[in-house]
């Protein structure tokens, strides 16, 4: 039986919903990240069945957020339907550190980028974790090494999409 290849950039679609607007109707800027970690989570669980809940609750072992770089690129408003993409851009042994893009669903412009770390932790004992085999296995597949820069250059990165982006 063939291997499937798993895919590296994942991408699916938020509907930007009132409660999470500012009185101007723009995405509040402290609601992106919820909706960048939502969606990673759904894509997560069903591309790759990595449901981080029940992994959780079965090796007692969790990811949470060390840290956040993000640029506000363009505007995004109520009740607009965004794509947002996320890939796996480096991983070590107990660190993950994700990139995500929001982007316009008709135009494919770029409308914010943030990357974030995930360190591996012993939800019991309250410390630092090392990565599996078979997770360690996972992310192999699925980085995007050598696309981007290293973690230090989160600017370049986001000039270099912006480059990219279609114009919009």
């Amino acid at each position: 039986m063939a291997k499937t290849t798993l895919s590296k950039i994942l991408e699916s679609t938020a509907l930007v919903r009132f409660e999470d607007c500012d009185p101007f109707g723009h995405l509040n800027n402290g609601r992106y990240i919820d909706y960048y970690l939502n969606a990673r989570e759904d894509q997560l669980r069903d591309n790759y069945k990595l449901d981080i809940y029940a992994h959780s609750k079965t090796s007692g072992k969790a990811w949470v957020v060390a840290a956040n770089q993000i640029a506000y690129l363009r505007e995004v408003k109520f009740m607009e339907t965004v794509t947002i993409r996320t890939s796996l851009r480096w991983f070590s042994g107990s660190d993950l550190w994700m990139e995500g893009q929001m982007l316009d669903l008709e135009t494919g412009a770029i409308k914010s980028v943030i990357w974030t770390r995930f360190t591996y932790i012993d939800i019991r004992k309250g410390q630092k974790a090392e990565h599996g085999d078979d997770l360690l296995q996972l992310f192999r597949e699925v980085v995007v090494e050598g696309e981007g820069k290293p973690t230090a250059y989160f600017e370049e990165r986001v000039k270099e999409l912006r480059s990219l982006a279609t114009v919009g």
